[in-house]
Formats: C-alpha cells, structure tokens, sequence
C-alpha cells in the first residue's frame, strides 16, 4: 500500500492507522471542516499513549482502503484527487463510514458510483443497494434488471441479500412481464399515440395499397395489421414476458427493417426506419409505463424491509 503525498504531509498533527496496520497522517483541520463527527478524533488523540515522532496515534475501525477513500474525500482537491469508487466491494464499507461520520455528500458520491454500474450490473448493484438500505437504488436497479432474464446469473453480491428479498425481486419481475402483456390485447394506446401527432400516422401499420400479407392476430381500428408488423409485435410480446423493459421492444425494430426492405415493397419500405423507430419508441415507453407501477411496490417492500 504505498500512501498518498497528502497523507504523509510534513504539517500533519494526527496519525490515522487503519484497521490493517496502515498509517495516514493527517491534518485534522480538514476533517473538522468536513463533519464535526472527527471531534472525536482531537479528543482521542489528547488522550493516546501512542506516539510516533511527536504525532499522536489514532487507530479506527476501517481498513486502509476506505480510510482512504474517506480522506480524500475531506481534503481538497487541490492537495489530492477525489475519491476513487471504481470497485463495488468498497460501496458497502465507504457507505457504513460516510454515515459513521456525517459525511451526507459522500453517501451522494457513493449512491452516484452505485448508479452508474446498474447498466451493466443490475443485479449485484440490487443486493449493495437492499444491503445498505439504498431504497431509491435499490428500486433503480430492479428496473434495470427487468433487461436481463427472469432467472439471473449468480453473482456473489447475491449473498448480501436475504431469500425474501430476492423473491421480491423475482416476483416484481414476473408481475412486470405479466402487466405488459396488456399492451398486446388493447391497442387503443397505438392510435391515441398517433392521434397526438396527426390523425393518420399509424396508417403504415395497416398497408391496404400493396400486396402484402396481413396478420391474423391483432385488430388496429377494426383492420388487420400487416403480417411483418404483427410478427414484430408477437416477438416482443413474447420477449417481454422474460425481459420486461422498454429496451427489449426497441431492440427488435433493426431484424424488422431488414426483414421489411427485403421484401423490396416500395409501399412498406417507404420511410420504413422512421415509422419504426417511432412506433418502439411509443411502445417502449407504454411498457415502461406500466412496469413502473410494479416498481412502486417494490420500492414499497424496500422501504418496509429496511426499517424492519
């Protein structure tokens, strides 16, 4: 562990050893203006019988990784750089400190670097927020969930959580790709989206001037859409069943324009990547719509779990 420049400063008036035997000298002027919390800090170090040089000695519970962390944090920018959050094993440890010491605007930073992995790592960023009573996150992440699989991959964070929250967790993703379906059954949202804009904008869907098939499922308006469209809808459908997300739906439009403009109909493939793109995009937010209702209940069971 080789200490920052900062943390070995010559006007240092404390040293900080962390749990694991790592030393930190510090400036204590910056830790009280960062939370009054380092009060404790001064009040030990008058009364420590350990000394190095002629700096007193105070030992704290973290290890030299949060230590750090949570020293940068206090100090300005101009002495050192700003706390790195890159690795999801310190959020926990980094979380517990900034409450530990008043340190709200850390607690920010932590639920920003938290934020920013859900993409990637719904679940595991899941069970950190439902451990550390991160309500808000822990709803965020479950909706970012909702791209991937009913049945996820494990993860070790998973150990984090309890089998009732993950249950909740599954559950919310069930309940979201049943709400969904709906969508498939009235399609009154498609014309009322449209009318919006001008009153025969979804009339692409219908075809009527060329000779393509039509489907035989859905009813748009009393007509039958045409086949290409209902295959895409059916596909979706069927999709958002297991990932239960806006994003599903738009990722199945770039496979429809294809299959479109190689039937070479002029009438369809007219304008074919616009009238699509709009149409997900409607779609997508119409099911995010709708999860979002179920995302309340789970943030419901959050709230109640992290105050139990």
């Amino acid at each position: 562990m080789v200490v920052a420049p900062a943390f070995l400063h010559a006007k240092a008036d404390i040293i900080l050893r962390s749990c694991d035997g790592v030393d930190f000298r510090v400036i204590t002027f910056f830790l009280k203006l960062a939370s009054s919390s380092f009060d404790c800090f001064i009040k030990q170090a008058a009364q420590s019988d350990q000394i190095e040089g002629d700096l007193p000695i105070v030992s704290v519970e973290e290890n030299h990784r949060v230590l750090d962390i949570w020293l940068r944090f206090c100090y300005p920018s101009t002495l050192v750089e700003d706390p790195p959050l890159h690795e999801l094993e310190d959020i926990i440890p980094v979380l517990e400190a900034a409450r530990k010491y008043s340190l709200k605007p850390l607690e920010h930073k932590v639920s920003q670097a938290l934020q920013s992995r859900m993409e990637k790592e719904p679940l595991t960023c899941f069970a950190l927020a439902m451990r550390a009573q991160l309500n808000i996150e822990a709803a965020l992440a479950a909706e970012y969930t909702l791209r991937q699989s009913l049945i996820p991959v494990r993860v070790p964070e998973i150990d984090l959580i309890t089998a009732k929250e993950l249950l909740a967790l599954l559950t919310y993703h069930q309940r979201c790709g049943v709400s969904v379906q709906s969508l498939g059954v009235d399609l009154s949202w498609i014309i009322n989206g449209y009318f919006s804009l001008n009153a025969t904008g979804y009339q692409w869907i219908i075809g009527g001037s060329c000779g393509c098939e039509s489907g035989s499922r859905f009813l748009l308006n009393g007509q039958r859409p045409l086949k290409w469209w209902s295959d895409y809808m059916e596909q979706s459908l069927m999709s958002l069943y297991d990932k239960p997300s806006g994003h599903t739906v738009l990722m199945g439009v770039g496979d429809t324009v294809r299959d479109v403009r190689v039937t070479g109909c002029s009438y369809c493939c007219s304008n074919i990547l616009v009238n699509m793109t709009g149409f997900a995009e409607l779609f997508s937010r119409k099911v995010d719509m709708l999860t979002a209702k179920v995302t309340r209940w789970l943030y419901s069971f959050a709230s109640s779990a992290s105050s139990s």
